[in-house]
C-alpha cells in the first residue's frame, strides 16, 4: 500500500478554496460567500475517480481556515500556519494554494508566504470563468513559469479543470528559490535553532503580540527579547514591502492586470475593475449610511413573516400526520405501557417538535441565500457603525449573524478575531442571539396563544411581527450585554474594521437546497437523538410512580408523578413570571436541547389528555383552562415565556463551546449563571409589568 500524501488546500477567504476542497473529496462542508465560514481544519480523502490522474497514491486533502497571511493574528491563521510550518504531527507534504483569478495582487502575498516555508506547492488559479467574462488578462502558463510550480486553471462551482489539477499534484515543487530568499537581520533567532523562514514568522508573530499562537519555544523567546519592539515593526514592515515589490514583478511577468493595490482589504466598498465593479454600484444603495440599516431590517422582516405565512399550511399537514400515526399506533398496540410510550412519549414529544421543520428549512434557506449572495458581509458593513458604538467592529457581527442558525459553530467562527478580549466579549454575546432552536418554541406560543394570522401594516401579520420583534429583541440585547462587558470587566479600545466584501453573485440553488436540507437532517437527528432521549427519560418522569389507593384525589395522575412533584415545587418560583408546573418542567428539559421544551409540553398535554381526541398541541395549549375555567395560558404569560427564553442560556453544547474555546470553565458558568438570573428578571418584568398596564 502506498504511504499517504497530505496535501493542505490554502487560500484566501471568498477564493473558492472550500468549494474546490469538496469537488476534489466529494465531501460537503459549508461554503459562503463571506470571510470566517471555515474556521478549523477539515480533511478528506481525494475522490477515488481522481486518485489515478494524481499518481495512485491515497491522498488526503486538508481544508485549512482562509486566511490572507500566515503572520498569525487569530486563531484560524494560527492554525493554517501551524499546520504549514510543519508542527503538527502529521504535517502536510504539498500545499494547494487557491488563487482567485480576478484578485491576483491580493492572492500572491499568501501564496509567497506560503513559498517561503520550502513546502512543494501547486496552484489552482480559480474563477477563470469570471476572469474570462471581465476580460482580465491572466496568463496561467507566464505565472507558472515566473513561479516554478504548477498552475492549473479552475472553475469549482462548476467542476472545470479537476482532473488537470489532478495531474498536476504529483508535479508540485518549491517556489522558484528568488522567491523564497532567507530572512535576513534575524542571526539570533536562527542560532536559538529556528529555520530561517520560521525565524521571518516568529517574528512577525512578536511585532503584533500573538506569539502564543505559534507556539514558541523557551530559546526562540529569548532570542526574540533580544531585538526590540522597534526592531520587530521594522522587520514586519520591511517584509510586507519586499513581498509587494515580488507581486508587482510576478504580475508583470504574468501578463495579468491590476496593481498590487491595497494590502489590505479596504474598510468599505470601492470600485473597481472585473467583477466587482458591478457589485461596487449596488452597494451604492445596499450599505448607504441611512438606506443601508433600512433595507437590512426590511430583509430581516420578510425573512420572518415569510417563516409563518409560507410554512403554516406545510405545519398543519404534519401536525394532522402526526395525529394520524399516534392514533394508529394507539390502535395497533392495544392499552398498555408500550402504547403509552410510543403516543404519549415519543410522537406527543418528538412528533411535536418535527412540525416545525417547514419554519426551520425557510430560516435556513433565506440564511443560505444572503450567504450565498454575498450580503452577509455587507450586513457587517453596516452594522460595523453600531458594533463601534459597542466596543467591537463588524467583524464581531459576521459570528453573531451565524449565531441565527446555532451557537456552536458560530463560537468557533469568532476564531477570526484578532484581539482574544474582543473574541470572549463575542463569545459571551453569541447566546442572546435567538437560533433556530428558540424558533420552535417562538411559533409554538405565538400559534397558540396569539392571533398570528391577523392582518397588520399591510402585508405583514402579527405572528409575523412579534417573531421580528423576538429576534429584534435578541439582537439589541446582545448589543447592549456587549457594550456593558465592553466598559466593565473587558475594557478595551475599539478595533477597526478590515473586512473583505466580495462580489454579489447569484445564489446556486443547488448549494442552497442542499444547506437546508443538511440542516434539516441536523434538526432531526437531534430529534433522534438527544431529543428522543430527553423525551423517554420525561416520559417516565411524567408517567411514574402510577397513583396508588391513598393518592389525592385532586391531583391528577401526572401532578403525582416524579417530574410533576419536580414541577410543582418549582411553581411558587414560576408563578412571579406567569408560569406553571409544565412549562416548569420545559424549562429543565431545555436545558438538554431548546427543542425540548416543545417536545415536554407535547407530553404534558398527551399524558393529561390521552383519553381525549388527539389535537395539534399549539389547539391544546391555546384551549387549556384551569380549576376555575380561565385560560391557563395568556398572550402576556406567552410573551413573558418568550422574553424568557430570549435571555436564558438553556443550551448545554453551547456551554460546552465555549469551556473548549476559551479553555475555562469560568466563562461558561458565568454566562449560565448571568444569563438564567437575567432571563428571570426580564419575564418578571414583562409579565408582572404587563398585568399592572392591565394586559392580563
Amino acid at each position: 500500500m502506498s504511504e499517504l500524501l497530505r496535501i493542505a488546500v490554502v487560500g484566501n477567504p471568498n477564493v473558492g478554496k472550500t468549494s474546490l476542497f469538496n469537488a476534489l473529496t466529494g465531501a460537503r462542508h459549508r461554503v459562503g460567500n463571506y470571510a470566517g465560514v471555515t474556521v478549523e481544519r477539515r480533511s478528506a480523502r481525494l475522490r477515488r475517480a481522481l486518485v489515478e490522474l494524481a499518481g495512485g497514491s491515497e491522498t488526503e486533502l486538508i481544508d485549512l481556515p482562509g486566511c490572507y497571511s500566515l503572520t498569525p493574528y487569530s486563531e484560524d491563521e494560527a492554525v493554517a500556519f501551524r499546520c504549514l510550518a510543519q508542527r503538527e504531527a502529521e504535517p502536510p507534504q504539498v500545499a494547494l494554494l487557491v488563487l482567485d483569478a480576478t484578485n491576483l495582487a491580493r492572492n500572491l502575498y499568501l501564496l509567497l508566504q506560503v513559498g517561503s516555508l520550502g513546502l512543494p506547492v501547486v496552484v489552482a488559479l480559480n474563477m477563470m470563468d469570471e476572469a474570462r467574462r471581465h476580460a482580465l488578462p491572466v496568463d496561467a502558463k507566464a505565472l507558472s513559469e515566473a513561479l516554478g510550480v504548477p498552475v492549473v486553471e479552475t472553475v469549482a462551482r462548476d467542476g472545470e479543470g479537476l482532473e488537470a489539477l489532478a495531474r498536476a499534484l504529483p508535479e508540485a515543487r518549491p517556489v522558484a528559490p528568488q522567491l523564497r530568499e532567507p530572512a535576513p537581520g534575524l542571526e539570533a533567532l536562527i542560532d536559538a535553532g529556528a529555520s530561517p523562514s520560521r525565524a521571518r514568522f516568529l517574528a512577525a508573530a512578536a511585532a503584533v503580540d500573538a506569539l502564543d499562537l505559534v507556539e514558541a519555544s523557551a530559546e526562540e523567546r529569548a532570542a526574540l527579547a533580544s531585538f526590540g519592539p522597534e526592531l520587530l515593526f521594522d522587520r514586519l514592515r520591511a517584509e510586507i514591502d519586499a513581498r509587494y515589490a515580488q507581486i508587482d514583478e510576478l504580475l508583470a511577468a504574468s501578463a495579468s492586470a491590476g496593481p498590487a493595490a491595497a494590502k489590505t482589504p479596504a474598510r468599505g466598498p470601492t470600485p473597481t475593475q472585473g467583477p466587482m465593479a458591478r457589485s461596487a454600484s449596488v452597494d451604492r444603495w445596499l450599505t448607504h449610511r441611512f438606506g443601508g440599516p433600512l433595507i437590512f431590517i426590511g430583509v430581516m422582516a420578510l425573512v420572518f413573516q415569510s417563516i409563518f405565512a409560507w410554512a403554516d399550511p406545510a405545519i398543519g399537514v404534519i401536525e394532522s400526520a402526526v395525529g394520524g400515526l399516534s392514533g394508529w399506533v394507539q390502535g395497533a398496540l392495544g392499552p398498555g405501557a408500550l402504547s403509552d410510550l410510543a403516543t404519549e412519549g415519543v410522537l406527543a414529544g418528538v412528533g411535536n417538535v418535527i412540525v416545525f421543520i417547514p419554519q426551520i428549512a425557510l430560516l435556513f434557506a433565506f440564511i443560505a441565500v444572503l450567504e450565498d449572495t454575498g450580503y452577509m458581509a455587507r450586513a457587517a458593513f453596516i452594522i460595523d457603525r453600531i458594533m463601534a458604538k459597542v466596543g467591537l467592529n463588524g467583524r464581531s457581527f459576521v459570528p453573531l449573524l451565524s449565531g441565527y442558525a446555532c451557537a456552536v459553530p458560530a463560537i468557533m467562527g469568532t476564531r477570526t478575531i484578532r484581539n482574544f478580549r474582543d473574541r470572549l466579549v463575542t463569545i459571551l454575546m453569541i447566546p442572546f442571539v435567538s437560533c433556530s432552536a428558540r424558533l420552535p418554541i417562538y411559533a409554538l406560543i405565538i400559534g397558540a396563544l396569539f392571533d398570528a394570522d391577523k392582518a397588520v401594516l399591510g402585508p405583514f401579520t402579527q405572528g409575523g411581527l412579534i417573531l421580528l420583534g423576538m429576534y429584534l429583541l435578541s439582537t439589541l440585547s446582545a448589543l447592549a450585554v456587549g457594550a456593558l462587558y465592553r466598559r466593565t470587566l473587558l475594557k478595551g479600545p475599539t478595533p477597526p474594521l478590515v473586512l473583505e466584501l466580495p462580489p454579489y453573485r447569484w445564489p446556486r440553488p443547488r448549494s442552497v437546497l442542499r444547506e437546508v436540507f443538511d440542516r434539516c437532517m441536523d434538526f432531526l437527528r437531534d430529534a433522534g437523538t438527544t431529543i428522543l432521549a430527553a423525551t423517554i427519560v420525561l416520559w417516565g418522569l411524567l408517567s411514574y410512580p402510577k397513583p396508588g389507593p391513598d393518592a389525592d384525589p385532586e391531583l391528577s395522575a401526572i401532578e403525582l408523578s416524579i417530574g410533576g412533584r419536580v414541577g410543582k415545587t418549582l411553581e411558587p418560583l414560576l408563578e412571579p413570571i406567569g408560569q406553571d408546573w409544565r412549562t416548569g418542567i420545559g424549562i429543565i428539559g431545555s436545558f438538554a436541547a431548546r427543542e425540548v421544551f416543545v417536545s415536554t409540553l407535547g407530553l404534558v398535554y398527551g399524558i393529561e389528555g390521552a383519553d381525549e381526541d388527539d389535537a395539534p398541541l399549539r389547539e391544546q395549549i391555546s384551549g387549556a383552562v384551569d380549576e376555575e375555567g380561565k385560560r391557563r395560558y395568556t398572550p402576556l404569560k406567552g410573551l413573558a415565556l418568550m422574553v424568557f427564553f430570549v435571555y436564558a442560556c438553556q443550551c448545554m453544547s453551547t456551554l460546552a463551546v465555549v469551556r473548549r474555546e476559551t479553555r475555562s470553565w469560568k466563562w461558561p458558568l458565568f454566562m449560565l449563571v448571568s444569563m438564567t438570573a437575567l432571563a428571570y428578571v426580564a419575564a418578571f418584568a414583562v409579565y408582572q409589568g404587563g398585568r399592572l398596564l392591565g394586559f392580563e
